[in-house]
């Protein structure tokens, strides 16, 4: 049903004017070339508080209102317009330039928005809905000045009213719909948007919690090849015991973080479990000694191979081992044990303490994350069990823990499928790659205590280097400085390291031997960082010794 009335031609004061809201002058010039017309009047408004200005100043048909606004959102303008008596009934079409602001949409509909677009919007749709609510408000202004004719102005109203309350009734219905499908499909998203800021804010304060331990690391590895009395090696033992775990609970918060959002990956391969478990222990040493702890090794597998990760296999048993150290009581013994099932079925292996067990309501929930079943007497987060379940679980194997209730013990066993050994089971090399004598190195890093204490240590091993706070600074000193290898923070003050590649090629027609120290440790940084051109990718704090593993894989490939 149409609405024919008798409208008097209308000079350019007359036209129906259309008041179009977006902060950006771009955009305000697009939709001016898409609505721009003979049939109504344009008026631009780049913040809320000019639109509410306009709408006190002037009658409109119809609001194109953006979302995203500097002074006030659109969401809170509808809201005020919606307030006013003389804006509440001006129809409003909200727009916006991202598909995850669709949530936006659902809030738009609450203060009385009646369509909702996203940029970039279908010329000929907007048009077409602009041009309803232009009819419509030309056809209620005329129904106004027919008021004289209370016969006609009637009958008009009845039809208009009754066209108005179709066509609300169908943005009603497309509003509903609209919503329906938003909530549907906005849920996917804004749970994935959730989990990404999560990793975002676990890398941002990993980064800031791992730079100020660098330095720490490297000035006890000085502090250690100093003579120095027994009492006050004791105390340098401490410190670096510590910070290693702090360095660990940082570890644990990312893989758990990785294993959650599925983006932790294994490299599989042949690996020898008891080789593993004695590498752990080497590792777990100066806690065990600490606490006057004995490893009783019981290694009965007589075929201990399984497939996986020895990486991610070593620091399960880390944990483990770690775990039965931490809640066992001074001067006790952890009995390490493995046995095969059967041949070509499963390698068992067993860590069981002397230590304060485990409380039976507890069991069922020892691998929770931050659960320390009753346990609460040492420090930690309470990940360390619920990442081993996770990796052994990648590994095809399973864990369970076991305990005669507080007091009495408790025991660990990990269960894996055995493999068949090859002649290199967990792919390390035979040879101890050792760094040529003399390297010069480029050291660029922007935390002064980090370079002071790395610079000494890599002299003191015979290297040359020259260092640089930022990317300026290291470029001026490439320049006059030929070096073998780059060593580099990848944040640096004036830019990024993988930058910083870029412009050392530009200046001498090659990227550099590069190996990158990083507070940022996720899987994307490192990818990030190879791509860049970096051979290694070592997260802080890093270890002197692996420094100097890498320094020697780059020196000894180089040299082939």
């Amino acid at each position: 049903m149409s609405l024919d009335l008798p409208i008097h031609e209308m000079t350019p004061q007359d036209q129906p004017t259309v008041l179009v809201v977006d902060d950006d002058s771009r955009n305000l010039l697009a939709i001016e070339s898409v609505l721009n017309g003979a049939s109504y009047r344009l008026s631009k408004a780049q913040t809320g508080a000019e639109a509410l200005m306009a709408l006190m100043n002037g009658d409109f048909a119809v609001i194109v209102l953006d979302v995203q606004m500097p002074d006030m959102s659109g969401i809170d303008l509808a809201k005020m317009i919606k307030m006013r008596k003389r804006t509440q009934h001006i129809p409003i079409i909200f727009l916006t330039a991202h598909y995850r602001e669709d949530e936006h949409a659902v809030l738009g509909y609450d203060v009385g928005a009646v369509d909702y677009l996203t940029k970039p919007v279908n010329p000929a749709v907007l048009r077409s809905k602009v041009n309803v609510f232009v009819d419509l408000f030309a056809k209620t202004r005329a129904l106004a000045e027919m008021n004289s004719t209370r016969q006609t102005a009637e009958e008009a109203l009845r039809i208009a009213n009754m066209e108005l309350a179709a066509r609300n009734e169908s943005l009603v219905r497309e509003a509903e719909e609209r919503e329906r499908r938003i909530r549907a499909e906005s849920a996917q998203a804004e749970a994935e948007e959730a989990n990404a800021a999560k990793d975002r804010f676990l890398a941002m304060l990993s980064h800031e919690l791992r730079t100020p331990l660098s330095p720490i690391v490297h000035a006890v590895t000085l502090l250690q090849e100093i003579e120095c009395p027994p009492a006050i090696r004791e105390h340098i033992d401490i410190i670096q015991r510590n910070v290693r775990l702090e360095a660990r609970l940082i570890d644990d918060l990312l893989d758990l973080a990785r294993i959650r959002n599925g983006k932790l990956r294994l490299e599989l391969q042949p690996v020898d479990v008891h080789e593993a478990l004695r590498q752990a222990v080497k590792i777990c040493q100066p806690e065990l000694a600490a606490r006057r702890i004995r490893v009783v090794e019981k290694l009965e597998a007589t075929d201990p191979y399984v497939r996986g990760d020895f990486a991610r296999l070593q620091q399960v048993f880390w944990n483990l081992l770690t775990n039965a150290a931490k809640f066992s009581p001074e001067d006790s013994t952890v009995e390490m044990i493995t046995f095969a099932s059967d041949p070509g079925g499963s390698i068992h292996i067993e860590f069981a303490d002397q230590g304060m067990g485990i409380v039976s309501d507890k069991l069922d929930r020892i691998f929770d994350a931050f659960e320390q079943g009753g346990r609460r007497t040492q420090a930690g987060l309470g990940l360390g069990l619920a990442i081993c379940k996770a990796l052994v679980q990648m590994h095809s194997g399973g864990i369970a823990a076991h305990s005669e209730g507080q007091n009495r013990g408790a025991k660990f066993i990990v269960r894996l499928p055995a493999a068949a050994p090859d002649e290199h089971p967990n792919g390390a090399s035979k040879h101890e790659i050792t760094p040529p004598q003399g390297l010069r190195l480029l050291v660029v890093e922007d935390h002064p205590d980090t370079l002071v204490t790395l610079t000494r240590l890599l002299t003191r091993r015979g290297y040359t280097v020259r260092t640089a706070a930022c990317i300026a600074e290291c470029l001026e000193v490439a320049r006059e400085y030929e070096f073998d290898l780059l060593i580099s923070d990848i944040g640096l003050p004036d830019g990024r390291g993988t930058e910083l590649l870029e412009q050392l090629h530009a200046l001498h027609g090659k990227r550099p031997p590069a190996i990158a120290m990083s507070g940022f440790g996720m899987d994307d940084d490192v990818e990030r960082s190879q791509q860049a051109g970096f051979s290694e990718h070592l997260t802080k704090p890093v270890e002197f010794s692996a420094l100097q593993h890498a320094i020697a894989r780059l020196a000894g490939s180089q040299a082939e």
